[in-house]
C-alpha cells in the first residue's frame, strides 16, 4: 500500500499531475487505485469535471470528492484549495457503494448500508461521506451499528472553510451530491486498520440535563431556553450571535453510552433554542468546555504512540473544523507528527464519524481529530521514528490561553470538589451517612413518577427509646451508625438500591426492579442480621419491618401509607418481624 498526494494545480495538465501515480501504478505490483479529492471551493462543475479526468487519466471509478473546511496534506494544511490523494493498493479490494434520496429515508437508507456491507466478504472497513449535518443521523447509525461488529467504520461531513458556506455536498464524476451517501468499503485478509479520535476538550461549571431534545434541535436546560446557559456564563446573546460563530469554541459535552460527544452550536434561534452539529437526547447530562492546548497535544501525542505501534504504511486525518478554527496558525502542530510515521492525508470536518469497536455503536463527533491508520500484511520487524506533538513554538495569545486554561482547569476542579461536598452535605443524615429524608424521598418519587416497579422496606428499631434513656445518646448514635452500616451492606448487589435515614430510628430501603418475594426475603435476611449482631454496650438488638411492592401506576402517598400501615401490623404482632403491605 502507498499513498501518493498532490496537491491540484489549474494551470497544469491532470497527467503531468498524477504521473508519480501512474508510474507506481505500471510497475504491476498494485491492483487498484482509490483516489479522494477534498476541495474547499464550492465550484460543483469544476470538481465534477476534475473527477471525470482523474477517472480517465488513471483508468478508476474509484474516485470519492468531499467539500471541505481545510485540506491536510502531509500533516499540512493547504493554501490552494484542492487535494488529491491517491492510495495504492497491492490485494485489497476496495470499492465505492452510492446511496440516493437519504434525507427522509434515513432508516431505510442505513438498513440498505448494513446490508451491503455485511454482504462484503472479508469486509475490514468502510468510509462513509455525506452532508450529515442535515441528515437524521441519529436513526440512521442506529441501524448501520447492527452490522458485523469487527467491520471499522469512519467518515467525515462535507462543510465549507466558512460557517455560513451553504454549499455542503460530495461529489464524484456523475456530478455533485447533496442528498446522498458515498460509502467506501475496505475488503482483504491482510487488510488491517487501526483507528481512534482525539479530543482534549475539558468540561468547564456543573452539568445541565437536557430535558427538551429534539434530534439535533436542543430547545431547553434544566427547563429553561438552551440559550440561556451561553448567555450566563459567557454573554453571548443569542441575540446578537445567531450563526453561534461565539459559542462555535465553546461546544457541549454529553454522554452517551459512557462515551465522551462534544456538540457544537450551529444556530441560536430567538426562543433560545440550539441548533447542533449532532443529535442530543432528554436525560442526557451536559457540560459546557473549553479547549485546553496541554491536554489537546497530551490526548494527541498519546494517539500518535498507538499509532506508531501499530506501523501504518498510510493515515487519514478527518479532523473538526473547531479544532482548525481554536489552532489559528497553529493548525499543522498536531497534524504533522503523524505525517512523520507514514503519508498522511485528510480533511478538515464539519462533524466525524467513528464506530466504537467494543460496543459496535456508530457515533457521531464534533471537536474531535480522526486518526485511521491503514496497513496492508503484517507490520515490518522495524521500528517506527518515536513522534510528538512539538508544542514549545506557541507563542503570544496561544501560550497565554495555555496558561490561562489551566488557571480555569484548576480552579474548576477546585470549585467542582467544593461543590461535590456541599452536595453530598446536603443529601446525607449526618449521623449514619445515609441519605437524609429529603433525598431517599426523591429517590422513591422519581422511580414512582416513572412508572418503575420498585420495592420499599420501612424500617424501625424497637424499644429504641430504652437505648437512649438507659445508655444516652452517645450509645444511641453508635447504635444507629451500626444498624446503618447494616443496611449498606444488606444491599450490596442489589442494582440501584439505595438506603436512606427517615428519622429518629425510622430508615427507608429502595429497591428498583425487585418483586414482593425477593423484597420479603431481603427484609428476612436483613432482620435476620439485625437480630444475630450484638452491639457494643446494650447487646441484643431488633427491628421491624414493613415490605411494599408497586405496580408501576401508584402516588406517593398511597405507597407511604401501605407500608407504614404494615411497618405498624410489625410492632401489633410482637416486633423483630416483616409484615408485607396490601396495596
Amino acid at each position: 500500500m502507498k499513498q501518493i498526494n498532490v496537491e491540484y494545480n489549474r494551470r497544469q495538465p491532470i497527467p503531468e499531475q498524477m504521473a508519480e501515480v501512474l508510474r507506481e501504478f505500471r510497475t504491476g505490483k498494485y491492483g487498484s487505485v482509490l483516489i479522494h479529492v477534498f476541495s474547499g471551493l464550492p465550484e460543483e462543475e469544476a470538481l465534477v469535471r476534475l473527477c471525470g479526468e482523474l477517472r480517465d487519466c488513471c483508468g478508476t471509478d474509484l474516485i470519492a470528492g468531499s467539500m471541505s473546511a481545510g485540506e491536510i496534506m502531509d500533516g499540512h494544511v493547504i493554501r490552494q484549495g484542492i487535494l488529491i490523494s491517491a492510495i495504492l493498493f497491492e490485494q485489497s479490494e476496495i470499492g465505492i457503494l452510492r446511496f440516493d434520496d437519504v434525507k427522509g429515508r434515513e432508516v431505510q437508507t442505513g438498513i440498505r448500508v448494513r446490508e451491503a456491507l455485511d454482504a462484503i466478504p472479508d469486509l475490514k472497513g468502510a468510509e462513509m461521506l455525506f452532508p450529515g449535518t442535515e441528515m437524521d443521523t441519529e436513526h440512521m447509525f442506529a441501524e448501520i451499528s447492527r452490522c458485523r461488529k469487527d467491520i471499522q467504520i469512519f467518515g467525515g461531513y462535507p462543510g465549507g472553510h466558512k460557517l455560513n458556506m451553504p454549499e455542503h455536498f460530495i461529489f464524484n464524476a456523475d456530478g455533485a451530491l447533496y442528498n446522498s451517501m458515498i460509502v467506501v468499503t475496505y475488503a482483504g485478509k491482510d487488510l488491517h486498520f487501526d483507528m481512534d479520535k482525539s479530543i482534549g476538550w475539558v468540561s468547564l461549571g456543573m452539568a445541565f440535563k437536557i430535558t427538551r431534545a429534539e434530534g439535533k434541535h436542543l430547545i431547553e436546560l434544566d427547563g429553561r431556553p438552551a440559550a440561556e446557559v451561553y448567555e450566563r456564563f459567557l454573554q453571548i446573546d443569542r441575540k446578537e450571535h445567531h450563526n453561534a460563530e461565539e459559542a462555535f469554541e465553546f461546544p457541549l459535552m454529553a454522554r452517551q453510552n459512557g462515551e465522551e460527544r462534544l456538540r457544537s452550536v450551529v444556530h441560536i434561534e430567538e426562543d433560545g433554542s440550539f441548533w447542533l452539529h449532532g443529535f442530543v437526547k432528554d436525560g442526557m447530562d451536559i457540560h459546557l468546555t473549553y479547549g485546553d492546548p496541554s491536554n489537546i497535544v497530551e490526548k494527541v501525542n498519546e494517539r500518535l504512540e498507538a499509532m506508531r505501534r501499530f506501523k501504518p504504511q498510510v493515515v487519514l486525518l478527518y479532523s473538526c473544523v473547531v479544532r482548525k478554527s481554536f489552532w489559528e496558525d497553529f493548525v499543522d502542530m498536531e497534524m504533522e507528527p503523524f505525517a512523520r510515521l507514514c503519508s498522511t492525508s485528510g480533511f478538515h470536518t464539519w462533524g466525524e464519524i467513528l464506530r466504537n469497536s467494543q460496543t459496535g455503536e456508530l457515533g457521531e463527533n464534533n471537536i474531535t481529530m480522526l486518526s485511521i491508520g491503514m496497513r496492508e500484511g503484517d507490520a515490518p520487524e522495524a521500528e517506527l521514528p518515536e513522534t510528538r506533538v512539538d508544542d514549545t513554538g506557541l507563542q503570544g495569545q496561544a501560550s497565554v490561553l495555555r496558561r490561562l486554561t489551566r488557571l480555569v482547569y484548576t480552579t474548576m476542579e477546585e470549585l467542582q470538589r467544593a461543590h461535590n461536598q456541599l452536595k453530598y452535605i446536603a443529601e446525607r443524615d449526618a449521623l449514619t451517612g445515609l441519605y437524609n429524608r429529603g433525598k431517599i424521598e426523591q429517590l422513591i418519587n422519581d422511580a414512582l413518577e416513572r412508572g418503575e416497579v420498585i420495592s420499599l422496606s420501612m424500617l424501625d428499631l424497637d424499644f429504641f427509646k430504652r437505648i437512649n434513656d438507659t445508655h444516652g445518646h452517645d450509645v444511641g448514635d453508635s447504635t444507629l451508625r451500626e444498624v446503618a452500616e447494616i443496611m449498606r451492606d444488606s444491599i450490596r448487589g442489589y442494582d440501584g438500591a439505595q438506603a436512606g435515614r427517615w428519622g429518629g430510628e425510622e430508615f427507608f430501603i429502595l429497591l428498583p426492579g425487585i418483586d414482593g418475594d425477593k423484597a420479603m426475603a431481603f427484609a428476612e435476611r436483613l432482620r435476620r442480621a439485625v437480630d444475630c449482631r450484638i452491639f457494643p454496650h446494650i447487646g441484643h438488638l431488633t427491628v421491624s419491618q414493613g415490605v411494599v411492592t408497586t405496580t408501576g401506576n401508584e402516588a406517593w402517598k398511597q405507597v407511604y401509607k401501605a407500608v407504614d400501615d404494615a411497618l405498624y401490623r410489625a410492632k401489633e404482632a410482637g416486633r423483630n418481624r416483616v409484615e408485607r403491605a396490601i396495596l
